[in-house]
């Protein structure tokens, strides 16, 4: 990784409560949003290194711009929570933003996208995170299991967006090595 990039995240305190037999533990929730900052950390990082004029790059034709990198990213994340929502896959959703929105748009929509992520998690207790929740045929993260944990489907949002970021790192290193050319 590009040491430029990304520099060393800071420490996440958990909360821990004590247990039955007097023990201390950290909930479900608090990893939950712990992994959720700290990947967000990560993709702030680099996020604040775009510019406008880097949205519609892209390093192959064949490939999406980097625009088109975000939206995927803030998708999935509207759609897991609109899915555990209202137990539909949401097929036909507008994106989270359009293509051509302005880096300030985008930063607002991920934004609003988490906080509302964060809400759903804090409404469940520790038993409803765990629940399991049916999984459709389309989600393939599901790993082929007829239903997951609601936690596991909250994880991979983390996962997801863990795996876009470093993307959006190789395609600006990619970006900053054919400059120097």
């Amino acid at each position: 990784m590009h040491a430029s990039l990304l520099k060393r995240p800071e420490k996440f305190l958990l909360v821990c409560r004590r247990g039955p037999l007097g023990s201390w533990f950290a909930m479900t929730h608090d990893y939950l949003k712990a992994r959720l900052r700290y990947v967000r950390q990560d993709f702030d990082e680099v996020f604040s290194q775009l510019t406008d004029a880097d949205l519609p790059a892209r390093p192959l034709n064949d490939m999406p711009s980097v625009a088109g990198l975000l939206v995927e990213m803030a998708n999935k994340e509207k759609e897991l929570i609109a899915w555990l929502q209202s137990g539909e896959w949401p097929d036909d959703d507008p994106d989270a933003f359009e293509a051509t929105a302005t880096l300030t748009e985008i930063r607002s929509a991920f934004s609003a996208l988490r906080e509302e992520t964060l809400r759903y998690i804090d409404s469940f207790d520790e038993a409803g995170l765990e629940e399991l929740v049916p999984c459709p045929d389309k989600w393939w993260e599901a790993l082929r299991l007829e239903a997951c944990p609601r936690s596991e489907i909250l994880r991979n949002i983390a996962a997801h967006e863990w795996y876009h970021t470093g993307q959006l790192i190789v395609l600006m290193h990619a970006r900053s090595a054919s400059s120097r050319t």
